[in-house]
């Protein structure tokens, strides 16, 4: 008898529909969980979603550039936005200078006349860094060659065990999938932060 009462209880059970509260898991991994409430971007009504479409600075210059050497924009403008945070006459602590941040010897070598020329010196980035993809043939190892310098990442034939150059390389990544996301950014500090 109480074989056939447990029988029972567990066939009805597990016909019985349960009505639990769905938990709300968004509180427990912050901003990784998509709200069910449609951003202002998307139309309910739609059948098409469609990213909003990025405003970046020099973009025009920047999509001239990159569709010359047939590079994605996207990947340019992360470069662009972490090289120079889009100052053209920026000049760091080596001397690189300009938008993409050329060396004086690799601007000569590219035939760049003024590394501060902007259309001039994307143009010389986008250059390099397409030569350094055909070398390469992998986004990562090209983007340490650009930071690092390509015999460097040739010889080791991996991205070089420096922190300046494993950070570069994450930044540009992290700022290119930001801009495929359909964000609009001018920094490296853009890209880590959320919407």
């Amino acid at each position: 008898m109480v074989r056939v009462w447990i029988i029972g209880t567990l066939v009805a059970a597990a016909v019985a529909p349960v009505a639990r509260a769905q938990p709300d898991w968004r509180s427990a991994g912050g901003e990784i969980f998509a709200s069910s409430e449609p951003s202002p971007e998307v139309d309910p009504n739609s059948r098409e979603p469609r990213l909003p479409e990025g405003s970046q600075p020099f973009d025009a210059a920047v999509g001239a550039a990159a569709a010359r050497h047939r590079l994605d924009p996207k990947l340019l403008h992360a470069l662009v936005a972490v090289e120079s945070a889009y100052r053209p006459r920026a000049v760091s602590p080596a001397g690189a200078g300009g938008l993409t941040q050329l060396m004086p010897g690799t601007a000569t070598a590219l035939g760049i006349v003024d590394r501060f020329d902007a259309a001039a010196n994307l143009s010389g980035g986008a250059d390099y860094l397409a030569r350094q993809l055909l070398r390469f043939g992998d986004v990562r190892l090209a983007l340490a060659a650009y930071n690092a310098g390509p015999e460097r990442v040739a010889r080791l034939g991996r991205i070089p065990n420096i922190a300046e150059t494993q950070s570069y390389v994450a930044a540009v990544i992290e700022c290119y999938l930001a801009l495929s996301a359909g964000r609009s950014i001018r920094s490296a500090s853009d890209c880590r932060r959320g919407p």
